[in-house]
């Protein structure tokens, strides 16, 4: 989990805002597949953290059934030592209890001078026994916060492409994808540099430190990745907010409330499909150990309390993807005839189910939660006017409050909703 400040110049002012366009000249817009939405969304484990509610692991397996969300992000453990084998065996059968959920796993393949298996003992574990759970293989995870001395660069960087090396000479795991290391530093990225021919995938931490995300934050995240993955697809494999609303952290990891995190991490989703990462994963499935002092960040990360209580941002995100649905088929991507009447900075993005409903979801950028005073900010609702030529059976969904569509009413093919902080999808299908 990266701790420092994530740059989100002009957050608000300088992001691309969606220009409103008169509700009555409808465009048609290419909409993009529900499914590949569904399929956007994970959520970092650590099925190793015994100490902790993960000790618990098939209570944490019957939370993501629940969920919804079938990508974990979790270390790799292969040491098979004599003291470190009962340990590695518990960890085994965490992964394969998740994977007979039909759960899949990114695993993070160690870092230099890791105890938890050597190179060779990490990708033979991940290509044996652990194969069936594996979807994809990571390069060390955030090496430049704990390294020591100038030469950390270079040994992430050797490792990196060894490791990658002995994946793609493995038949059982050269065809999965292979994401390159992430960082918490501003420079970690410039130091190691180019990387694009030994990684699959390049890799972003995209936290905004208590900040709205937007497309400008993501913009210069995105950029920093190239140093090291150059054009190659990104994944974000750590996005999330923290609620230690006593914390001493003002700006590197500053925390907001659990009301204002969900709604923060519903446009989080949203925002990162729109703009091209294919995958991103919320940072944690749960809160570590229980920390009433609310003084920790670290404990206070979870979609769900250390006691497996329900955070605001766990239903949320249940709701967001219960409207998105589980029907893995290929939607027809038949254009929409949408225009889009409101303030500056609305975004949108349309979804296609297979069963040929279309999802327009809008999201405002406006801030919601004032970071010094620590407290919420009201976003008066606006507005908002949708063309929807030839359209019926419309709904509007607050996934912050239900997953359960409330009817609409378009008039003459245009529907009219009040926007506030939180996203809403408007559901409709075609006469």
């Amino acid at each position: 989990m990266r701790v420092f400040a994530a740059l989100a110049v002009g957050l608000t002012a300088a992001c691309s805002l969606l220009t409103a366009t008169p509700a009555a000249g409808a465009y048609s817009l290419t909409p993009r597949s529900a499914p590949a939405f569904h399929d956007s969304v994970g959520v970092v484990t650590h099925s190793v953290y015994y100490d902790t509610g993960y000790g618990n692991w098939p209570k944490v397996v019957s939370r993501l059934r629940e969920l919804g969300v079938t990508h974990l992000r979790d270390g790799l453990y292969a040491n098979e030592s004599p003291e470190w084998r009962d340990w590695t065996e518990r960890y085994y059968r965490a992964v394969e209890l998740a994977a007979a959920s039909g759960m899949r796993f990114d695993f993070g393949m160690g870092e230099p001078g890791a105890r938890i298996g050597s190179i060779d003992e990490l990708v033979a574990v991940a290509g044996g026994r652990l194969r069936h759970a594996a979807e994809a293989l990571e390069a060390p995870n955030e090496f430049d916060k704990g390294a020591r001395g100038r030469g950390w660069a270079r040994r992430l960087a050797d490792y990196n492409r060894t490791l990658f090396l002995k994946v793609k000479a493995s038949p059982s795991l050269r065809g999965l994808p292979f994401v390159g290391p992430s960082f918490s530093s501003i420079r970690g990225p410039l130091m190691v540099g180019d990387l694009r021919g030994y990684v699959d995938r390049g890799n972003v931490h995209a936290y905004t430190g208590g900040l709205s995300p937007g497309p400008g934050h993501l913009r210069t995240e995105l950029k920093r990745a190239s140093a090291v993955s150059g054009a190659k697809p990104v994944w974000a494999t750590e996005v999330g907010f923290h609620n230690a609303l006593r914390s001493r952290s003002r700006t590197e990891q500053a925390p907001v409330s659990e009301r204002v995190a969900a709604v923060y991490l519903l446009r989080t989703f949203l925002e990162h499909f729109r703009s091209g990462i294919r995958r991103t994963y919320a940072y944690e499935l749960l809160d570590e150990k229980p920390e009433r002092a609310g003084r920790d960040p670290e404990q206070h990360f979870g979609l769900l309390r250390s006691d497996f209580s329900r955070k605001p941002a766990f239903r949320a995100l249940r709701n967001l993807l219960d409207v998105v649905g589980t029907d893995q088929g290929t939607p027809e991507l038949r254009p929409l005839r949408i225009g889009i009447d409101g303030p500056a900075g609305v975004r949108r993005l349309v979804l296609r189910r297979p069963d040929g409903t279309y999802l327009v979801a809008l999201w405002r950028l406006d801030s919601a939660w004032d970071r010094d005073r620590r407290r919420p900010l009201r976003v008066a609702p606006r507005r908002v006017t949708l063309a929807l030529p030839g359209m019926r059976d419309a709904g509007v969904v607050d996934p912050a409050v239900s997953a359960r569509p409330r009817p609409a009413r378009l008039r003459g093919g245009r529907l009219a909703l009040r926007l506030g902080a939180s996203p809403v999808i408007v559901t409709v299908r075609q006469r």
